[in-house]
């Protein structure tokens, strides 16, 4: 893991909530919509959360696959969430903190976290939070740009951290059975934000919180 910025950069709920209204403005980005889809490969219905959505379609084509599933999202953009919970009645969209979710033990068959990690202070106790809420046999997907060398390379000053394969085998390695892709995109280096991505996929087999 290296450090690319010190502090929490641009990472708060204002900012994000402009973002939201930016990415809605420009529409979907191929790239993002099939890792998406790729996050998703081992769902096969159940509880589901997705952690950090903020714009995603994770789980509205979740709820599209399985339409009687149980599919929660949440993010720290209060204004975005407020929106989202308006037009997908039939998800639930919550304002929370990824630290401390408030879910019960072992509630999710399912988890995802796509480019969230990167911005998060403290990614270990993120990952122990989400492994306490998630069942035991159960998935979590999460994707992260690979190998960022300078600040604001990807996403401006939010990603606070940069990550090499390895360093996520090691974050990931203490809950579980690991699958991971680097999922690679035709414009980069040409379109910055489309960076070479790492996908992880982890069952969990072990209690560790």
């Amino acid at each position: 893991m290296q450090r690319l910025i010190q502090g929490v950069g641009q990472n708060s709920p204002t900012a994000y909530d402009k973002i939201y209204l930016q990415r809605k403005e420009a529409g979907i980005d191929v790239f993002d919509l099939k890792r998406w889809n790729k996050l998703l490969k081992f769902y096969k219905g159940g509880r589901l959360i997705e952690l950090g959505c903020l714009d995603s379609l994770v789980p509205q084509i979740a709820k599209k696959k399985y339409p009687h599933a149980e599919i929660w999202a949440i993010d720290i953009a209060k204004k975005t969430i407020d929106e989202l919970e308006k037009k997908y009645p039939n998800i639930y969209y919550q304002v929370g903190d990824v630290y401390r979710n408030r879910f019960p033990q072992n509630y999710f068959d399912y988890c995802v976290a796509g480019e969230l990690i990167e911005h998060l202070e403290r990614p270990e106790d993120f990952l122990r939070e989400t492994f306490r809420v998630l069942k035991n046999g159960g998935t979590l997907a999460l994707s992260t740009p690979k190998g960022e060398t300078k600040k604001g390379e990807v996403d401006k000053e939010r990603h606070l951290w940069s990550y090499e394969i390895d360093d996520i085998k090691k974050l990931l390695e203490p809950y579980g059975e690991i699958i991971i892709k680097v999922m690679r995109s035709q414009y980069f280096p040409r379109y910055i934000y489309h960076f070479p991505t790492i996908i992880a996929y982890v069952r969990k087999t072990r209690k560790t919180y």
